[in-house]
């Protein structure tokens, strides 16, 4: 029997591996940030995830196997480069399980008050990733199926939100869309908030990971990727719309916009059910990053850059020292950074993917020049181009400590890969 993910599972997982706490936290901080101008940081971003996608899925349509980015460049570049993007790869799966968990956290403290409190946030962390932690130790997974219905679960009243909200929108909280978007190249916080929205579109490179576990992913992962971009980014616009349409200058002022939202128009009942929707959405997120974070470390275990004790198996099939690791990890990060720091901090460690996989896009194509690929980005060289250049601009927006810390593990990795290898 073939158990491979067809197109429709493949498509569901994408929008399940992105939309998540990003598009129900962020747009009343980017709104803060950038009032008006918000749209245009939405269009900027989902046109580099846009260009990004189509990198992915022309290096994801050359290999049939599990890896994504660390695949792609170790085969274009060497081992160094493989080394330095698998282990950026495994820590985005991190911290970016660690936002997802700060990000759940935030909005049951809209329900709940006390979990406002620093002591009762940090119990909360605990908890959470300790028991998604035991849960992979015991090979408990989600099947396809239910990732399909948790992903159904939450688009369906994000679908509603827009449909009903649309009716409830005032057209004078647009007035000032011209003077907020002209003026917005002169706002301070224009860059940042780029990087900070950028976060509700990442995720299309872990959908690459299970290339293996796919029906014909050369023509599905590339179908797949395109689709899930433009659905997000369209879906993300009329979310906006319809937000700052029913708050108005209100929705600066709250951390749940969308529940927020619903409340003017629907009152309490409709926000409880946006913030249960809400707290399932970021948790199928969440779940998921739990299950393919350790993955990336046996990833690399398995091709001998760490040690090979990542790789051993449990009783039950699962990687348990991995698993170890990386949920101490992201308790450690949960820990010692809010939900917008680590969303921010994510984007900026994707980029150590993103770009050398631009990148490798460019290399591939002469290198195996006499093997095309199973997809071909269109217009030659243009878009690969086009995303290492404003990825690397977005990149520089982020805050000096974020870019330190980047650079600073960059640097280790480069000292442990060559170390290794002279003990080898």
């Amino acid at each position: 029997m073939n158990k491979k993910l067809k197109f429709l599972s493949i498509f569901f997982l994408g929008i399940n591996s992105i939309i998540g706490s990003g598009i129900f936290l962020l747009p009343s901080e980017i709104y803060k940030n950038v009032g008006l101008g918000c749209f245009l940081t939405i269009v900027i971003a989902g046109s580099l995830a846009f260009g990004l996608s189509l990198c992915f899925a022309e290096c994801a349509s050359r290999f049939t196997q599990d890896g994504s980015a660390f695949l792609y460049c170790k085969n274009a570049f060497g081992g160094l480069m493989g080394f330095e993007v698998g282990i950026f790869t495994w820590l985005v799966s991190i911290i970016s399980w660690a936002a997802e968990t700060q990000g759940f956290i935030t909005i049951l403290s809209s329900l709940y008050p006390t979990f406002k409190d620093p002591f009762y946030n940090k119990v909360a962390v605990l908890v959470i990733s300790i028991t998604l932690g035991i849960l992979n130790y015991f090979g408990v997974k989600f099947s396809k199926i239910l990732n399909n219905l948790i992903t159904v679960t939450k688009l369906i009243p994000l679908l509603l939100f827009i449909i009903i909200g649309i009716f409830y929108i005032h057209l004078g909280d647009f007035s000032h869309i011209t003077r907020d978007t002209v003026n917005i190249i002169f706002n301070k916080n224009f860059g940042s908030s780029i990087l900070i929205i950028f976060y509700a579109f990442t995720g299309f490179d872990l959908l690459a990971i299970a290339a293996e576990d796919m029906d014909n992913p050369q023509k599905n992962l590339p179908r797949a990727l395109i689709g899930v971009i433009s659905f997000c980014c369209l879906f993300y616009l009329l979310i906006f719309v319809v937000s700052i349409g029913i708050c108005g200058e209100s929705l600066s002022h709250t951390n749940v916009p969308i529940a927020y939202a619903t409340y003017k128009i629907l009152g309490k009942i409709g926000f409880t059910i946006v913030t249960i929707t809400t707290l399932i959405s970021i948790g199928g997120v969440t779940i998921a990053l739990s299950f393919i974070g350790p993955r990336s470390g046996v990833a690399m275990a398995e091709e001998g850059y760490l040690p090979k004790a990542l790789n051993k198996q449990t009783k039950y099939g699962a990687p348990g020292i991995s698993i170890l690791i990386t949920t101490t990890l992201v308790v450690l990060c949960a820990c010692l950074g809010n939900f917008i720091y680590l969303a921010s901090l994510t984007v900026v460690a994707r980029f150590i993917e993103y770009i050398p996989t631009a990148l490798a896009v460019l290399v591939l194509r002469k290198k195996y020049k006499n093997t095309p690929p199973g997809y071909k980005i269109p217009f030659g060289d243009i878009i690969p181009l086009f995303s290492i250049i404003l990825s690397i601009i977005i990149f520089f927006f982020a805050d000096f400590n974020s870019i330190l810390i980047i650079f600073a593990i960059i640097f280790i990795n480069f000292f442990i890969f060559y170390f290794k290898k002279l003990k080898l």
